[in-house]
């Protein structure tokens, strides 16, 4: 599926301890790496104390990186002003917000050719096509998602993204999008979006 991939990108499974450190408040991370070391420091012979406080260091380093992405990453309010913003805009002005928020991340946006898609963007020559004209709508339904399947299917492009500001996607929506490889951006991806950072 099509991502902005950064240049270096460490990728962590969600569902491992670190996975779930990574994603929780960084500090977390650092208070366990000194509460290790001090069980540690207590029960381990002195002559091997500084090979079992290696063992903390993973933490530290998790740390570290929940940090370092915690402090990137835009703080709710702005999520969420962004996403009001939008709300209330007409079509050409929330058009412009997302070329301007593509072309940040160095993603290259045009106009579709086909029916069902509003864009085709491009990085690295992977190519996407962009469905957001419903970028409104309180639900989400099978239809729209079928038409950018078909614009996809028309145009031999095999990746599609499905953009609103909120709602909710139907189950049927949501089963024929994973069938079909289409990922579907509400709410916070969105928010993340127009405000020039990637979604996960």
């Amino acid at each position: 599926m099509f991502q902005f991939h950064p240049i270096v990108k460490i990728t962590i499974p969600r569902h491992t301890l670190f996975g779930l450190l990574l994603r929780s408040p960084w500090w977390v991370s650092i208070m366990l790496a000194l509460a290790l070391a001090a069980v540690l420091g207590v029960f381990i012979p002195r002559e091997y104390a500084l090979f079992a406080l290696a063992g903390t260091f993973p933490l530290l380093v998790i740390g570290l990186l929940a940090f370092w992405q915690q402090w990137r990453t835009p703080s709710d309010e702005k999520r969420a002003q962004a996403l009001e913003q939008v709300r209330h805009m007409g079509w050409d002005d929330f058009a412009q917000r997302l070329t301007h928020a593509w072309r940040v991340l160095g993603v290259h946006a045009s106009a579709s050719e086909h029916r069902g898609a509003d864009w085709r963007i491009a990085r690295e020559g992977q190519y996407t096509l962009v469905y957001a004209r419903r970028w409104k709508a309180s639900v989400h339904g099978l239809e729209p998602v079928r038409q950018l399947a078909a614009a996809m299917h028309d145009s031999g492009i095999g990746q599609g993204l499905y953009l609103a500001a909120g709602g909710e996607v139907s189950p049927s929506a949501q089963r024929f999008a994973r069938e079909h490889n289409i990922q579907i951006w509400l709410g916070d991806e969105l928010s993340l979006l127009l405000l020039g950072k990637q979604p996960e």
